[in-house]
């Protein structure tokens, strides 16, 4: 029988944990299955391993060898070789149940979903025990185990809720192959998740868990609150939203989740590590993100007056910052304020 998945494993510095991430791989119960393990120009001991599993088991397992372009950069060479019509992706850190895969495949054949969701068990270094984590956001929504969502109908939106991280999602792979990835920075799983999930008919969810996620691992992007690394976010949300606007069918509840991610993004700002001069170049680049969201602000403003849950002097500046006439004057006082406040502080190392 021929593989029908391909999970593709983008390599960088995981040197402690990725035979643990490979054996886990080479454990799921499921035959139609192929391994591509992609090695970002990693510069410790991972091209060793690699070359190690690949040779003891090259029937199903491949490895190419690439130099250092980010995560994104990974995906994208991955979902070019990959000859199967489905993949997933998993980090290098990260491990699969051993039914992940048959559960995930099974899903999307009975259902014909183009992107098949499960939930996730969160792990920390050192510690043997693990959380249980839906892999959405259960403030907002509350989807439905083993249920289609069918694009167009409200029920749908709720899936925009979803975790954008790669773990126990399996893509149909004609949805993300058009997706152009941001080199060079982390955060592209927003990418790969919110362009695919654009360009899907149907998606199901289950809330079994299928995946492990190693959360607090040294050099995990998402506690990095650098100059460089909210460049880095800005970059590839307004990469996003570029995508976004070429594809024909857009919800409105897309671009009030990109507002939310605007807003996520202005309030991180206010840990970041730098200079005073620095975070305002930062909120000078994220106005450039909020500026494309503005362009948008009817369909956001049909949400934001029953979702949001800013304070009432909050909501009127939101308000100004979605009327593209009044954009420039009410971001220029959010800067002005913001910047006023801001403690400077060492640069991350």
């Amino acid at each position: 029988m021929s593989a029908q998945v391909t999970v593709i494993v983008p390599v960088y510095k995981v040197e402690n944990y990725l035979r643990r991430c490979l054996d886990s791989l080479l454990k799921q119960d499921c035959p139609d299955l192929q391994i591509l393990v992609v090695n970002d120009g990693s510069p410790d001991g991972c091209g060793d391993i690699i070359r190690e599993y690949v040779e003891a088991n090259r029937e199903k397992m491949a490895g190419i060898e690439k130099k250092n372009g980010g995560w994104g950069s990974a995906i994208q060479l991955g979902i070019r070789e990959c000859r199967t019509p489905y993949f997933l992706v998993c980090d290098g850190d990260d491990t699969l149940e051993p039914d992940c895969i048959s559960t995930l495949l099974n899903l999307a054949k009975v259902s014909g979903a183009d992107l098949t969701c499960g939930a996730r068990m969160v792990l920390r270094k050192g510690s043997p025990d693990k959380t249980y984590d839906c892999g959405y956001n259960k403030d907002y929504v509350s989807l439905k185990s083993n249920t289609v969502y069918n694009k167009g109908t409200a029920a749908f939106d709720d899936l925009f809720y979803l975790n954008p991280a790669p773990h126990a999602k399996l893509y149909r792979k004609e949805i993300a192959e058009n997706i152009r990835f941001t080199e060079r920075v982390g955060y592209c799983d927003n990418m790969l998740f919110f362009l695919s999930l654009l360009q899907a008919r149907k998606v199901i969810y289950t809330d079994k868990p299928l995946a492990d996620y190693l959360i607090d691992r040294e050099g995990n992007s998402m506690t990095d609150v650098s100059y460089a690394a909210m460049n880095a976010q800005i970059l590839v949300f307004k990469n996003l939203v570029n995508q976004a606007e070429r594809l024909p069918e857009v919800p409105d509840f897309f671009w009030y989740r990109m507002f939310e991610s605007y807003k996520y993004l202005l309030y991180e700002s206010r840990n970041m590590k730098g200079t005073r001069e620095e975070y305002e170049s930062i909120l000078n680049y994220l106005g450039t993100f909020m500026q494309k969201i503005s362009r948008h602000g009817q369909a956001v403003m049909k949400y934001y007056r029953s979702r949001s849950k800013s304070a009432f002097l909050e909501q009127i500046s939101d308000r100004f910052l979605l009327n593209p006439a009044r954009f420039e004057k009410a971001y220029a006082r959010i800067v002005r304020k913001m910047s006023e406040a801001f403690q400077p502080s060492q640069k991350a190392d």
